[in-house]
Order: structure tokens, then sequence, then C-alpha cells
């Protein structure tokens, strides 16, 4: 196995882990991670957005001429996803008793949700392949990305399947988290026989859900409270990325 084959399997491996992280945490402290997951999700909005901006975007446009269109076609569609299906975090991250979720969890379909945050953690696993055929310091980057919003997908993950099928909510949270290094290891056996053009349409294609996630689940959850440190903490998260670029 080469260097960039161990290098896609350890970071979508890293990034598994990072879910099953959030999933431990909603287990047995749950009032702390909710506690503290506005400093997450807006540190990994910063992190997230700058990859967009600085690095995913520029590359998808110089490989294809439909970048923007594409990027476009990433964020709609995860908006018309989300609508049917339960794919990420937002709310449901910082519920309590008097949030209506809970009080309609019976009407939440717990098996579409599982179904929908699958899907999105196979997605994160083919961007990591993806980001490692292009260099180092791209793979590197969007791995960080992942990895930085997967410990809020794992207390999604939980919270959601556990109100709505308890019974399995640790085995189908434990797949959740299981789905990215799958992802990772099914991109090695094809992204090596894709052009160009179509590698920059799945780097447009993450672009656009990347910026979803950022602009739909994350930041929202950050408004409110009127915080210098959440807004350091998206700032750092940019930070990273900056630094990232310039040691790679």
């Amino acid at each position: 196995m080469v260097a960039y084959e161990i290098a896609v399997m350890f970071y979508g491996t890293v990034a598994g882990l990072a879910t099953l992280l959030g999933i431990l945490l909603m287990r047995g402290k749950q009032s702390w991670a909710i506690e503290r997951s506005q400093y997450v999700n807006s540190f990994a909005a910063g992190l997230i957005l700058a990859l967009v901006f600085f690095h995913l975007m520029p590359e998808a446009a110089d490989l294809t001429e439909i970048a923007f269109p594409i990027i476009f076609i990433g964020f709609f569609g995860f908006y018309f996803l989300e609508n049917f299906i339960v794919i990420h975090s937002g709310s449901e991250l910082h519920f309590h008793e008097s949030d209506p979720c809970l009080q309609h969890s019976s009407e939440i379909n717990g098996y579409m949700a599982f179904s929908g945050l699958a899907f999105h953690s196979f997605i994160d696993g083919i961007i990591i392949g993806v980001g490692f055929e292009l260099g180092t310091e791209i793979g590197v980057l969007a791995a960080f990305a992942v990895i930085a919003h997967e410990v809020p997908e794992g207390v999604t993950s939980f919270a959601l399947i556990n109100e709505t099928i308890p019974d399995k909510s640790f085995l189908f949270s434990l797949i959740v988290a299981l789905v990215t290094p799958i992802g990772a290891l099914i991109s090695l056996t094809f992204i090596h026989n894709l052009n160009e053009e179509l590698i920059g349409a799945l780097l447009a294609l993450a672009a656009g859900t990347f910026i979803y996630i950022s602009a739909s689940d994350l930041i929202p959850q950050t408004h409110g409270t009127h915080n210098l440190r959440i807004m350091g903490a998206f700032l750092l998260g940019a930070v990273v990325i900056i630094l990232i670029s310039l040691i790679s």
C-alpha cells in the first residue's frame, strides 16, 4: 500500500473516530457536550469555510469550467435532501426538554435519519480520497475539515436516533461512524481513474456541501449568545487552515 493510500485510510479512520467521540460524549456527558457544542460548531465552521474559499473553490475552478454551477448544485442538493431526510445537525444538537424536536420525536422517522446521516458520512470519506488525489496539502486540509465537524455529527447521530429508535441508537450511530472510513476506502478503488474534469467536479460538489453545512447547520447554532469567544473559535478554525497551508 502506497503512502497516498495509507494517508487516505488513516484520515478516514480518524474522521470515523471523531464521530465515535461525539457519540460517546453524548452517551456519557450529554450536558457537557451540549454546553460546549457552540464552540465546536463555530471552530468547525471557520475551518470549513476557510478550506472552501482558499482551496476547494480555486482548485475546482482550475480543473473544470463548470465549477461554480456544480458548487450551487452541491449546496442545493443538501438543502433538498435535508428537507426530506435529516442529514446533519442543527437545532437537534442543542435540544432540551422544551425543544419541539423532543416533543414531536415520535413523528421523526429514525431509519430515514439514520440513512441520511450515513449517506453524509459516506460522502465525507469520498471527499478525503478526492483531496489526497490532488496532493498531500489539499488532502490534509480536506481531512481536517471533515474531522472538525464529525464530533458534532456523532452527537447528532446519537441524539436523533436515540429519540426515535433507542434500542438501536448505539449500533446505528456506530455504523454512521464506520461509514466514513468505508467511503475513504471505496474512493481508492476509482479515484485514480478519474480525469481532471471529474475531480474538479467532485471538489466543487464538496465545496457546495461544505458551504451548506456551515451556513445552515453550524453557524446558526452560534447566534444569539453575543460571545466573543465563539467568534474567536470561528477565526481560530480559519487560522488553523492557513497554518496548515503554510507548513504543508
